[in-house]
């Protein structure tokens, strides 16, 4: 390639990408501090590279821009460092004013230049413009060293990298130095702007978006294997330079060589921009043992913090928060692990149900067992109690009564059933359990419910709404996605005894009560997709919440 075409295809990249990344910055950085400012600067910077490219009157406007880049460095360094008593104003001062004194005064002139053609040259009030740019640019990497030195962590290597960065960038600029030493030399320096906006954007993003790491990874391998390709090429086409078709045979080796060798290369990218981040087969067969041991979903959070903690070297009693915002290969582990923890809790799920199943079946055949053997005796009694005072018989025929409502509940419970959600109008249906309730439902409120079921969980409510309490609030409120319906009562309240347990089998608050209508309600709403819950309505000792997805 010309060397001419060289600086222009430089440069012209440096423009273009500079407005891809600045638009990358401004899209996906907005929770990142300085990254507005910084995708300002790289517009800037690349209106900069542009202007090289226009050797007239446009041109040299564009290069009077550089004080007022210089200024956004600042702002941006004080953002990324959160340094926000420093003077970013006086900044945007001095670099609006000088900006504006080189485009008034002119900034310098384009002059010939081996190579290129023409190279600018800062002359006069640009030479003022380019002091002042320099000046800035010190401040805004003094406030960055300044961090860098009292830092630690994730914000020390991500300042570091924006260091190396301002190494490319201050290399870059160099070459305009050229035509004011009198130093006839091609610019190459400035071939590495486009380098130098890369990673700079890079430096902030890539502890922000994970695809910026996975585009690291593509660009660091591809380089890898060209470099070698063209290694392997210098090297080996001397050894026949007068074969025919020579440098076909020797590339075409080169690049198979590459190919062969493109899994290493590919692992050793990805260990560069990914440090740490590497999980073995035996850290994952150890990791799922561990998980698979915790007995229950609250076991499981503390066993994978252990591990986590155990994997990226942190104290044992550490919160590993904040994965958002640390650095590649950290985000990779911590990743895997929610992987892991997410199919723990799916197995956790799993056996937690077949468990479920497996114990309403026992207690299925428990209850067939029970209601048949009792159901004898209790006619037996019922008719050796026939002829007895009755005031005896009537107690008798209470507790029968109870025992007989005991076996149906315990067979209802431990019986497999399913739910058909059709469309319920609310009120209707509490009206027909207890009409004075339904006076707070608006007509037409529709659920989607099993009018069966849904009759079930009323009548237990309900009926131990009245029985424990003088009055009975019912209301309904419909969210974006599900129905709410609280059913309360101004009697005793529950015993703190047994709120934990209160919707498990056998817990009752009510003396005469079985045990099991609470447990029936929850095992309803559950096979609803629902929820029951006690909770706190001022005015109101208890309060049962139904929340029905609709």
């Amino acid at each position: 390639m010309h060397a001419s075409a060289l600086l222009v295809a430089a440069m012209g990249l440096a423009a273009l990408g500079g407005v891809g990344l600045a638009a990358l910055l401004w899209r996906h950085g907005d929770g990142e501090p300085g990254t507005r400012p910084l995708a300002v600067f790289i517009l800037l910077v690349g209106g900069w590279a542009v202007g090289l490219l226009l050797p007239n009157r446009l041109g040299i406007a564009m290069m009077a821009l550089a004080p007022m880049g210089g200024a956004v460095f600042v702002h941006f360094a004080t953002l990324l460092t959160g340094r926000a008593d420093m003077p970013v104003r006086w900044s945007y001062a001095a670099g609006g004013a000088a900006t504006l004194a080189a485009l008034i005064g002119g900034s310098g002139q384009f002059v010939p230049w081996p190579g290129t053609g023409t190279l600018f040259r800062y002359e006069g009030i640009g030479l003022l413009a380019a002091a002042v740019t320099a000046l800035l640019a010190g401040f805004g990497h003094a406030i960055l060293i300044s961090s860098w030195r009292n830092g630690d962590g994730l914000r020390r290597r991500q300042v570091t990298l924006v260091l190396i960065s301002s190494g490319l960038g201050l290399a870059s600029v160099s070459g305009l130095a050229l035509p004011l030493l009198g130093l006839d030399a091609y610019p190459w320096p400035l071939l590495l702007l486009p380098l130098y906006l890369v990673v700079l954007a890079y430096a902030v993003l890539r502890y922000r978006l994970m695809a910026v790491n996975r585009w690291a990874v593509r660009a660091v391998c591809w380089g890898l294997l060209i470099a070698l390709a063209a290694f392997l090429s210098a090297v080996t086409a001397g050894f026949a330079a007068g074969w025919t078709g020579a440098p076909f045979v020797w590339t075409a080796a080169a690049l198979l060589v590459g190919m062969g060798i493109g899994g290493p290369v590919r692992q050793l990218a990805d260990r560069l921009v990914h440090p740490g981040g590497d999980v073995s087969a035996a850290d994952l067969a150890r990791w799922r043992q561990s998980l698979a041991e915790a007995a229950d979903g609250d076991a499981l959070m503390p066993t994978a913090r252990r591990l986590l903690n155990e994997r990226l070297k942190l104290p044992d009693d550490a919160e590993p928060t904040g994965f958002d915002r640390a650095p590649p290969g950290a985000r990779r582990v911590a990743g895997v692990m929610a992987d892991l923890v997410a199919q723990a809790a799916l197995d956790l799920e799993r056996r937690r149900a077949f468990a479920e199943r497996q114990r309403l079946a026992e207690l299925g055949a428990l209850a067939a067992t029970v209601a048949h053997d009792l159901r004898n005796p209790m006619n037996i009694i019922a008719m050796a109690t026939a002829d007895a005072e009755p005031e005896t018989r009537g107690e008798v025929r209470a507790q029968l009564a109870r025992m007989d409502a005991l076996v149906r509940d315990l067979l209802d419970y431990a019986k497999p059933w399913r739910v058909d959600p059709i469309e319920v109008d609310l009120a209707a249906a509490i009206a027909e359990v207890d009409a004075t309730a339904a006076a707070g439902i608006p007509a037409g409120t529709l659920l989607r419910a099993d009018p069966g079921r849904l009759r079930q969980v009323l009548v237990n409510l309900l009926d131990n709404a009245k029985a424990v309490g003088g009055r009975v609030l019912v209301t309904a409120e419909r969210g974006d996605a599900e129905l709410v319906l609280d059913i309360c009562d101004d009697g005793p309240g529950i015993p703190d005894d047994i709120r934990p347990s209160l919707f498990q089998p056998f817990v009752s608050r009510s003396p005469d009560g079985t045990g099991l209508g609470l447990a029936i309600v929850a095992k309803v709403m559950a096979a609803h997709g629902g929820s029951v819950s006690l909770v706190e309505r001022p005015g109101w000792s208890t309060c049962f919440r139904l929340r029905f997805p609709q």
